[in-house]
């Protein structure tokens, strides 16, 4: 295949993983570990916020320790990926005879 358009896929497939991994931390809320959706139902049942302990409650959301560094893991996994597609669609070398 020829080089850029080893290149051109290589970068396509590494954005689209990103872009993936991206989307499903987010639907599944890693950045967060007390959601504001979860605020906004403790609210609506009348509760002040959600119970972090015995008596303590949370009113503001927050973030989860790992959360700064979900962008870095986004952009590892895309690169991973385009590394993998530029060594896959690489040209086969002939095997080497054994004598």
């Amino acid at each position: 295949m020829r080089t850029p358009i080893r290149v051109s896929a290589a970068i396509v497939v590494g954005i689209a993983v990103a872009v993936a991994m991206m989307a499903h931390d987010r639907q599944s809320g890693a950045e967060w570990a007390i959601s504001p959706e979860q605020i906004a139902d403790a609210q609506g049942a009348g509760k002040p916020g959600v119970e972090t302990g015995p008596g303590r409650f949370a009113r503001h959301p927050v973030a989860s320790e790992g959360a700064d560094l979900l962008p870095v893991k986004w952009g590892l996994v895309g690169l991973f990926a385009a590394c993998v597609v530029l060594a896959g669609t690489g040209r086969r070398r002939a095997p080497v005879a054994r004598v």
